[in-house]
């Protein structure tokens, strides 16, 4: 999902659900503009070629320093220990060894420094990372690092088909169905699609428009819920990230062609991991631009969703008793990187 900022201050409203699809087949409209209103505080830094520093409140722009982007590279962002690290990977032969540069912009900051390379990185339990390294295209290994670059753990082996993936602010292992934790090496389930680790909940899917799993590791109970969303069609999961409590995982169900129109449709839940019970966001569903639009939770604990509508980047802000989003446009340039990604602050 890709460009309007939806800032949301998450709180559970609404009626729990546990079954059933939406029978409305009309298109979602737009996410309606209540205007938004004082302060926010939030900084947002938004992947781009260099990546973009966006002040919410005043709507200033500016760049992170420190980056070479020359030959437009492919660029991401994501949050790990209250920084946010930057995935750079220069484009190249078929036959190099597909590592990336890995960065880190620090709280407070606007200049990137260079950690290390790796092929695939995603943050650690305790404000680190995990990375996936190729020593060559048949080799590759996995490390524990903190975010001034020194190992925590040593260098082990691991197969190359292994992907490490961030799932929710965690990272994990995935070898074909199985999820593995790449500290204790200890398969946690094994299933076609996951979705997210909330502390000790393991949150999967049986499909793309299959039911939820959600697993309580410590005990090993199981919960299934029906799929929610009346996103069907082309459409089903796309996106899941974890609140900084681990209490709430907003899940995102988005159609590049709802009702095989040209209209591209998101639609956000709130899963309760203690509770198990699904509720929806306001004013979901919505139209957006999916390319331009994307999720992540601010420390605070507000959510935050960066996606473009009908041409134009909004901002908007849902808070605790609020029944409405409320929206304030936003201008941003034209993010070039190849990515969606961004980090609230």
């Amino acid at each position: 999902m890709r460009t309007l900022v939806l800032v949301a201050a998450v709180i559970v409203l609404g009626t729990a659900v546990t079954a059933g699809r939406g029978a409305d087949d009309a298109a979602p409209p737009p996410i309606t503009e209540v205007p938004l209103t004082g302060t926010t505080g939030l900084r947002l830094v938004a992947a781009s070629n260099p990546p973009l520093i966006v002040d919410v409140d005043t709507g200033n722009v500016s760049r992170v320093r420190g980056l070479d982007v020359r030959g437009n590279p492919v660029l991401s962002v994501l949050g790990a220990g209250g920084a946010t690290i930057v995935w750079l990977e220069r484009r190249t032969t078929r036959r190099s060894i597909p590592n990336a540069e890995i960065s880190v912009v620090r709280s407070g900051s606007d200049r990137a420094a260079r950690l290390t390379t790796a092929h695939q990185v995603a943050p650690s339990a305790d404000a680190g990372l995990w990375l996936k390294r190729h020593l060559d295209r048949y080799r590759c290994t996995l490390q524990e690092i903190a975010l001034d670059g020194t190992a925590r753990r040593p260098l082990r082996s691991v197969p190359c088909v292994t992907r490490l993936t961030d799932a929710g602010g965690r990272a994990l292992l995935v070898r074909g169905e199985a999820v593995v934790d790449p500290g204790s090496r200890r398969v946690l389930a094994r299933t076609p699609l996951l979705l997210a680790l909330a502390g000790d909940v393991l949150v999967t899917a049986t499909g793309r428009q299959g039911s939820i799993v959600v697993t309580d590791l410590a005990t090993g109970r199981s919960r299934e819920l029906d799929y929610p969303s009346r996103i069907t069609g082309q459409g089903g999961f796309d996106e899941a990230v974890v609140d900084p409590t681990g209490k709430l995982v907003a899940l995102s169900f988005s159609d590049p062609a709802f009702g095989l129109t040209g209209t591209q449709v998101t639609d956000v839940w709130l899963l309760d991991t203690a509770s198990g019970t699904l509720r929806h966001l306001p004013d979901m569903p919505a139209a957006v631009s999916l390319k331009r639009t994307s999720m992540a939770w601010a420390g605070d604990g507000r959510l935050v969703m960066l996606a473009e509508v009908g041409g134009r980047t909004l901002v908007a802000v849902w808070r605790p008793g609020q029944e409405r989003l409320a929206v304030r446009p936003l201008r941003l340039p034209e993010r070039t990187s190849g990515s969606d990604a961004f980090v609230a602050r």
